[in-house]
């Protein structure tokens, strides 16, 4: 009968996060219960009453979240770490919990009462953040097999989405069809003012190597890659390469991509690999970019270094079985997600190092609102379901 419950219980639609929390107020109950029944019923003493609940409580919520809330999960450590574990994220919630409390009171002034709820509220959601990535975290994603590599002659699609890059894209077409025969070049226009659209087209008419997807208006850059990726595709490309119009990646380096294509599913231009680096920067965007790279093998495990960069060699193949319908990011943050998408699913990824250049011409894309959606993007990947399917 009981086991029948907990398959029932298992199977309600309830995000994880929703079912912390009810097990987290299971808890409470617990923890009152007890302490009433030894203070009232047994004459306990205070202080011991309240240590005996509290550590029920706190196996009561171990055991729930273990069977039920974290329950897909394939452990990679034995129940009795992960009760450990539980026991430290529940002591350190608690010790924000009063520090936030007693801050709150002695310095803005804020009645007990509210205070206590906001401090409970930041608590309750580090204890589930902290159980989500350290208690509970997945195991490493099991590598697949690799497909045999791509012919040499192969057709190499190189897919550049644009916004307003006139004075960069035709520079950029030469440089990438100077590198030989089999390259070509997708534009993913999305009726850029400046007349982007209008310069491919005209050179796409000359040049049977160069290709034009317009698009109705700006879409975003992730909405642009996969469409870039499915055109490329349906071009019959063996590797699809993806880069910037802006010139700060250096078309030189795609043969040493497509080089090293023959041993990885996908590969990486890397700024933060040995022989990597970033010219015409300044420290600070140098500072976020590395930290948002470290925040993501720090909290998603993804082995990568330059998790940011925008300059990548795709195997056909894999973005033939990625569920792009799936990505959700819009803008810088899509680089994150196709990383941690592809590591997930077992395919292999290498970095090359590559120079990047600051660009010299046009306006950068950066701004506040894509930083908080890489910081979003993170946190949503981190506490989020950790595998697709």
């Amino acid at each position: 009968m009981a086991a029948g419950l907990l398959r029932r219980l298992r199977d309600t639609p309830l995000p994880r996060v929703a079912r912390f929390a009810l097990v987290g107020a299971t808890g409470v109950v617990v923890n009152s219960g007890v302490l009433w029944l030894l203070r009232e019923g047994a004459g306990f003493p205070l202080a011991a009453a309240s240590a005996v609940a509290i550590e029920t409580a706190l196996w009561n919520n171990f055991l729930l979240n273990d069977a039920w809330t974290f329950h897909k999960e394939h452990h990679r450590r034995p129940w009795w770490t992960r009760a450990l574990a539980f026991h430290v994220t529940a002591a350190t919630a608690a010790v924000l919990n009063l520090g936030l409390l007693l801050l709150l009171v002695a310095w803005p002034g804020l009645n007990y009462l509210i205070a206590n709820l906001i401090a409970i509220g930041v608590a309750a959601s580090l204890n589930y953040g902290l159980n989500a990535l350290w208690t509970w975290r997945p195991p490493a994603p099991r590598p697949r097999t690799m497909s045999p590599p791509a012919p040499p002659g192969g057709r190499k699609i190189v897919v550049v989405p644009t916004f307003n890059e006139s004075q960069n894209v035709e520079r950029l077409i030469d440089a990438v069809l100077e590198q030989g025969p089999s390259y070509e070049v997708l534009i993913v226009d999305d009726a850029s003012p400046d007349g982007t659209g209008a310069l491919v087209k005209a050179r796409a008419e000359r040049e049977p190597r160069v290709h034009l997807l317009s698009r109705a208006g700006k879409l975003g850059l992730g909405t642009a890659y996969v469409d870039g990726f499915r055109e490329a595709i349906s071009l019959g490309a063996e590797l699809i390469i993806q880069m910037d119009c802006d010139l700060s990646h250096d078309p030189a380096a795609l043969p040493e991509l497509a080089e090293a294509a023959a041993r990885a599913d996908v590969v990486i231009g890397s700024r933060y690999v040995a022989g990597g680096k970033t010219s015409g920067w300044p420290w600070y965007r140098r500072l976020v970019s590395e930290g948002m790279s470290l925040a993501c093998r720090a909290l998603l495990g993804v082995p990568v270094h330059d998790v940011t960069g925008g300059f990548k060699c795709w195997r056909r193949r894999v973005l033939e079985a990625l569920p792009l319908d799936e990505v959700r990011s819009r803008g810088f943050a899509f680089q994150i997600e196709m990383n941690y998408l592809c590591w997930r699913e077992g395919y292999s990824i290498a970095e090359v190092p590559v120079n990047f250049v600051n660009r010299q011409y046009g306006r950068s894309k950066m701004s506040l609102a894509i930083g908080l959606e890489m910081a979003a993007l993170l946190w949503r990947l981190a506490l989020g379901t950790p595998s697709l399917r």
